[in-house]
C-alpha cells in the first residue's frame, strides 16, 4: 500500500463517520513530515472551528493555528469572504457589493460549492503550500461540489458569452448601461419573464435591475471562475491528488459509502482509498468477557466488522483502517489518528 502525499488530498463521505477530524489529523501528520499544509473545511457543520480553536470572526480567514505542537494554516470556508478575495484579486469591486451576488454567495445561498473550487485554486496559486487538504461536504453536498465544476462550465457556455460579449460592445460604444430590461427581455423566455415579474413583485421594484447587473458582474468576473475549472484534471490525477473516501463500520454506512463512490466514480480516479474509521477488532481482541452473553456480543461484533472489512476490500482497491478513540478530549482524539496517518506513511 502506497501513501505518499500529494498536492490535494480531499476527504469526502457521508455524515457523522468522522471526515473531518480524519481530514485534520492528516494535515497534521503532513505538517508534521515538513509539508506546508492548508487545511479548508466546506463542511456546513464546522467542526474544524472547534477542533483548531478558530473564532467566529476569523471565519472565512486563512489562519495559523498550531495543534498539538505542529505549525499549519486552516481555513474555514465563507462564500462571502472568497468573493471579497476575488473582487480585490481581480478588482472586480462590484461583484462584491452586489445586492443578487450577496444573496448567492450567503452560506446556503447556492454558490457554496463554486466558490469552494475558486478558494481553492486561488490558495494553491500563491505558492505558500505543498499540500490542501480540503474536507468536502457530507453526503449528497459532495456530489454537487464535484458537479460545480460542470455548472461553471455550463455557466460560461460559448454562446451565452458571445451574446454577453456583443451586448458590452455595443452598448459600451453607446455609453449606456451594459445591459437593460429591454436588452435582456430579448433574450429571455416568456416563462423566464414571468418569473422574474413575480420575484420583483415579491422583492421591490429594483430587483430586476439588479439580476440583469449582477449576470453582468459575474460575466466579467468569469476568469475568476474559470479558474476553477483548471482544478479538473489536476484533482483526477493520481499524481496530484488523493483521494479519501470516508466511512465506519457503524451499521449502514459502508453501503452508504459504495453508493457514493458509484455517482462520482467518473470524477475520482482508481487510485482512491476507502478510510474506515471506528473500527473495533484490535480492542475486541484484548477483551475477554466471561458472560455468555458477552461473549456473544463479542463474536456479534466480531463477525460484523470481518464480513464488512471483507466486502470493502472487494470494492475498494486500498482500505486504511483507524480505530475508534475513545475519549472527551478532541486533542487526544487528534493525537491518535495523527499517530495512525505517521504509521502508514512509514510503510509506504
Amino acid at each position: 500500500m502506497t501513501l505518499t502525499s500529494k498536492s490535494f488530498e480531499i476527504f469526502c463521505g457521508t455524515g457523522g463517520v468522522g471526515k473531518t477530524t480524519l481530514a485534520t489529523a492528516r494535515g497534521i501528520a503532513l505538517a508534521k513530515a515538513g509539508k506546508r499544509v492548508l487545511l479548508i473545511t466546506i463542511d456546513p457543520a464546522r467542526r474544524l472551528k472547534d477542533l483548531l480553536g478558530l473564532s467566529g470572526d476569523q471565519v472565512g480567514e486563512v489562519v495559523p493555528v498550531e495543534v498539538i505542537g505542529v505549525k499549519l494554516h486552516a481555513l474555514l470556508m465563507s462564500p462571502e469572504k472568497t468573493i471579497l478575495r476575488m473582487s480585490q484579486k481581480y478588482q472586480k469591486p462590484d461583484l462584491a457589493t452586489n445586492r443578487i451576488v450577496q444573496i448567492l454567495s450567503r452560506p446556503y445561498g447556492g454558490m457554496n460549492e463554486i466558490l469552494s473550487l475558486v478558494e481553492v485554486q486561488m490558495q494553491f496559486e500563491t505558492g505558500s503550500y505543498d499540500v490542501v487538504v480540503l474536507d468536502t461536504p457530507p453526503g449528497a453536498h459532495f456530489l454537487d461540489f464535484l458537479e460545480s465544476l460542470s455548472k461553471i462550465r455550463s455557466f460560461f457556455d460559448q454562446n451565452f458569452m458571445e451574446i454577453f460579449s456583443y451586448l458590452g460592445q455595443k452598448t459600451a460604444q453607446a455609453g449606456k448601461k451594459v445591459f437593460g430590461r429591454g436588452i435582456i427581455n430579448r433574450f429571455i423566455s416568456g416563462g423566464v419573464r414571468k418569473l422574474l415579474s413575480y420575484l420583483e413583485a415579491v422583492t421591490g421594484g429594483q430587483f430586476i435591475d439588479d439580476f440583469i447587473q449582477a449576470v453582468q458582474i459575474i460575466y466579467q468576473s468569469k476568469d475568476a471562475f474559470m479558474k476553477g475549472l483548471s482544478l479538473q484534471d489536476r484533482l483526477k490525477s493520481p499524481r496530484e491528488c488523493n483521494w479519501f473516501l470516508v466511512t465506519s463500520v457503524e451499521q449502514g454506512k459502508a453501503s452508504e459509502a459504495i453508493e457514493l463512490r458509484s455517482h462520482a466514480g467518473h470524477f475520482i480516479h482508481q487510485d482512491h482509498f476507502l478510510v474506515l474509521n471506528k473500527c473495533l477488532a484490535k480492542d475486541l481482541e484484548t477483551w475477554t468477557p466471561t458472560d455468555l452473553k458477552m461473549k456473544a456480543v463479542k463474536k456479534s461484533l466480531t463477525d460484523n466488522e470481518q464480513d464488512l472489512k471483507g466486502l470493502l476490500r472487494n470494492v475498494f482497491p486500498m482500505v486504511l483502517e483507524f480505530p475508534e478513540v475513545i475519549s472527551l478530549s478532541p486533542i487526544e482524539h487528534l493525537k491518535h489518528l495523527t499517530e495512525k496517518w505517521n504509521s502508514y506513511a512509514s510503510q509506504s
